[in-house]
């Protein structure tokens, strides 16, 4: 895959543009959105966050590393499993999950860091203005 605009969509990694709209590729918009609504529940990123810290985990080693009953989190791996953002394997009646990609990984990984930018900047702020904590 090139990152060149010039090239064609389906020869080309997605861009800004892709998501304005008028492009060749429809329908961006809904899948960056569907990415993001996954994202934006706390209990589906608490899974994502222990299966990118600890790896593969059965359904039943996630529920024990984010507080959650095995129903609960059954329900929320399969919202994850149908948007892409984790993968399924079988060994006999057990299922062990993982992240989908490793950009699903970066992309949680920045999260942070713009939360801990967002964090560090405000208490800065805070110590030039005169606050204290």
């Amino acid at each position: 895959m090139t990152h060149f605009r010039d090239a064609p969509a389906g020869e080309r990694l997605l861009e800004p543009r892709d998501v304005l709209g008028g492009g060749p590729l429809p329908g961006v918009d809904e899948r960056v959105a569907g990415l993001m609504g996954a994202l934006a529940s706390p209990t589906r990123l608490r899974a994502l966050f222990a299966l990118l810290e600890r790896g593969e985990l059965s359904a039943g080693e996630l529920a024990k590393a984010v507080g959650m009953r095995p129903s609960a989190t059954s329900h929320q791996l399969r919202v994850l499993r149908d948007l892409g953002l984790v993968r399924c394997r079988r060994e006999g009646r057990r299922r062990f999950y993982s992240l989908a990609d490793d950009h699903l990984g970066v992309l949680l990984r920045e999260a942070l860091y713009h939360v801990d930018h967002a964090r560090l900047g405000a208490a800065s702020r805070r110590e030039e203005e005169g606050w204290s904590s």
